[in-house]
C-alpha cells in the first residue's frame, strides 16, 4: 500500500481554476483499479496552499511505472502548469489504516 502527499503552492488568484482541474483528475484516478482514496485539503492560514493526500494499493515502484504516463495526467499537467508556483511530492507507506 502507498500514500502520496502532494503539497501545492499556487500562483495567487488561480485556486478556483486549479481546483476544477484537480477535481477532474481525482474523478479519473478514482476509476483506477489500484485507487483507494484521495482528499484535497486547504490551509485556512495560507489561501494559496493545498494538500492532496492519496492512498493506492501497490508499491511506489508500481505507481511510478503505471500512473505518470496516464493520458489524463498529461492533460491535467498541461492545464495546470501555470497555476503551480511550487509542488512537493512525498511517497509514504501507511502503517495503520482505518477504513
Amino acid at each position: 500500500m502507498l500514500s502520496l502527499y502532494v503539497r501545492f503552492k499556487l500562483v495567487p488568484n488561480t485556486k478556483p481554476q486549479f481546483v476544477s482541474h484537480l477535481a477532474e483528475l481525482m474523478k479519473k484516478m478514482a476509476k483506477e483499479p489500484a485507487f483507494m482514496s484521495a482528499a484535497l485539503s486547504e490551509n485556512p492560514d495560507a489561501a494559496d496552499e493545498l494538500v492532496l493526500f492519496e492512498v493506492w494499493n501497490g508499491s511506489q515502484e508500481e505507481w511510478l511505472s503505471e500512473q505518470p504516463q496516464k493520458p489524463y495526467r498529461t492533460v491535467y499537467n498541461e492545464a495546470t502548469k501555470d497555476f503551480i508556483a511550487d509542488k512537493e511530492v512525498r511517497f509514504l507507506r501507511p502503517i495503520v489504516l482505518q477504513p
